[in-house]
């Protein structure tokens, strides 16, 4: 028995009408409200299924071209609706016309009230397809002779993107300004999207792009982020894009999250535009590799600062502002830098930069401590990575601080009296950084008076070195010290605190001794006068007079960090 042809009445003419409120297309296939908005024209399938074309890309591969459209379908009507049975088609402007294979994914019937999209590609052996100007449901009836083909409806496709690389992937496309709100053109999503930050960042890999985009949700019910992906361009080439986030991201009525993408690039290139792209998944038919197909959205430029997020300027010791979406620093947990140093390094070849933090906690319960990076930028953007002290408390009592110390190697050359500090998130993108707060402020400069370790205050009196020499030769340097010492109330002081070192050193530069000494347990630094014996030596061979270098040290996961206090001849 023959099956029998579909009408071509093309549902009463319906296909073409347009429902557009507010200068926005939507669902129209009854009276009734349709449960998400589209801002695509759409056209009647059928009397109660409506089209509208999400994506349809024409993109090079190494032998040809490959031709790919998504279309949504909407079911408005009160039961369930089977889509008709079609091909698609699309059409260029030359009339060439080429079938697409469905994905094996793509829904045959639809429920009531139901949206889904459908999938269709198909790969060709010629880079010359022209424009595509429309496409088509094509109904085939193979059991008639000659076989009977029913246009069921024909839709105008004036948004193809034409992948390349260059100029060339961005033409067609709207072009945003960094930073511009902008929501995703065809996507069935009420969400909204801005760039807030871009930065360039080394791995054992290789060089990645890494750029954090705000997603925000101005509606009033709970939604998905969509896929969709960036894509970074240079001149010549283009790089793939990957989101960090690996489960959904969902976010409810008025909540804002951050979404980041990884851009792997090479090294030295120069960037020149991202470009947002959506996202099908088109699976074969009988099985084999599911395929990932993009289609150009949006294009943006690539920030010429990077869109680095800029740095405030801040007073010593002033609780931080941080991100007020930062996950890494708890609301009950105000954070201040309470000491920025740069000091050289004798007989290191390098300069130590040391950043205190006090962390203190307002809340009447313990929280964790925050686990933040940091970064140092000098005037001409050169970035020097921090080192955070070792061993650092996990828990912080209510009521008190605790204080975490992070130190920076930089060059001799380094002259720079003002810098930018940057805390940085290595959870929210991992295994790449985001900032969460950027600060501008100077260098502090030690008073000669008195030494700052916050919390402590200390002032050197008076230092003395005696030798005295054992029978087995062994030579031992007596540190007579007078101190001051002040320490600040409610800032917790643990064997995690930095120590300080004295270092004996002859008149020819030689380190003759040296000996650590802490600020907590039996004999720990007090006010008043204490003898320090520094390490034995078995060599004789020194010359007077002496001089004692002292440091403050800091124990990190690259090792020990040393700050030159003072020099005392």
């Amino acid at each position: 028995m023959k099956k029998r042809p579909w009408k071509s009445s093309l549902t009463a003419i319906m296909l073409g009408a347009l429902i557009v409120q507010g200068g926005t297309a939507v669902w129209a296939a009854d009276s009734d409200p349709a449960p998400v908005a589209a801002p695509t024209v759409n056209y009647g399938l059928t009397s109660d299924i409506r089209a509208a074309v999400k994506s349809a890309a024409v993109t090079p591969t190494a032998s040809g071209s490959q031709l790919s459209v998504t279309v949504r379908l909407y079911n408005g009507g009160v039961t369930q609706n089977r889509v008709p049975e079609h091909e698609l088609r699309v059409q260029t402007s030359s009339g060439v016309s080429y079938t697409l294979k469905p994905s094996g994914t793509n829904k045959e019937s639809l429920q009531p009230k139901e949206i889904s999209e459908l999938v269709y590609m198909t790969s060709v052996d010629t880079k010359e397809i022209g424009t595509i100007d429309q496409l088509s449901f094509v109904n085939v009836d193979v059991y008639s002779y000659p076989k009977l083909e029913t246009t069921l409806l024909a839709m105008p496709t004036k948004s193809v993107w034409y992948g390349g690389t260059g100029s060339a992937a961005t033409q067609n496309l709207d072009n945003l300004a960094w930073g511009q709100s902008f929501s995703i053109p065809g996507v069935n999503s009420g969400l909204t999207y801005s760039a807030v930050e871009a930065s360039m960042q080394n791995t054992a890999a290789g060089r990645v792009a890494v750029v954090t985009v705000l997603a925000s949700n101005p509606g009033g019910g709970r939604e998905t982020v969509p896929a969709f992906r960036l894509d970074a361009q240079s001149e010549t080439k283009s790089y793939e894009g990957k989101r960090s986030e690996a489960e959904p991201v969902t976010l409810e009525a008025g909540e804002k999250k951050y979404i980041h993408f990884a851009i792997p690039v090479e090294n030295g290139v120069t960037l020149t535009n991202l470009l947002v792209l959506s996202t099908d998944t088109f699976v074969p038919k009988g099985g084999g590799q599911a395929e990932t197909l993009a289609t150009g959205k949006l294009a943006m430029a690539w920030p010429k600062d990077q869109g680095t997020s800029v740095a405030v300027p801040y007073t010593i010791g002033q609780p931080i502002a941080f991100d007020a979406l930062t996950k890494v620093v708890d609301k009950s947990t105000e954070v201040s830098l309470m000491e920025l140093h740069l000091h050289e390094n004798p007989g290191e070849g390098y300069k130590t930069a040391v950043a205190k933090f006090k962390l203190t906690n307002t809340s009447t319960t313990p929280t964790a401590t925050p686990a933040f990076l940091s970064e140092l930028v000098n005037g001409q953007g050169v970035t020097y990575q921090g080192s955070r002290q070792a061993n650092v408390t996990a828990m912080l009592n209510p009521g008190l601080s605790y204080v975490v110390s992070y130190s920076y190697i930089v060059p001799q050359s380094e002259e720079s009296t003002n810098f930018s500090l940057k805390l940085l998130d290595s959870a929210a993108a991992a295994p790449f950084t985001t900032t969460i707060a950027a600060l501008q402020t100077d260098l502090q400069q030690e008073s000669d008076s008195s030494i700052s370790l916050y919390p402590f205050d200390l002032k050197i009196k008076d230092v003395a070195v005696n030798t005295q020499t054992t029978a087995q030769l062994m030579y031992t340097y007596k540190v007579r010290l007078d101190l001051e010492i002040k320490q600040q109330e409610n800032v917790v002081v643990d064997n995690n605190f930095s120590k300080l070192r004295f270092e004996i050193v002859d008149s020819e530069g030689r380190v003759l001794g040296a000996k650590d000494a802490t600020f907590t347990g039996a004999n720990k630094l007090i006010t008043g006068v204490q003898m320090i014996d520094a390490t034995n030596i078995t060599t004789d061979q020194y010359n007077y007079p002496f001089t004692v270098n002292v440091y403050e040290t800091i124990e990190t996961a690259n090792g020990t960090a040393k700050r030159l206090l003072k020099v005392i001849k």
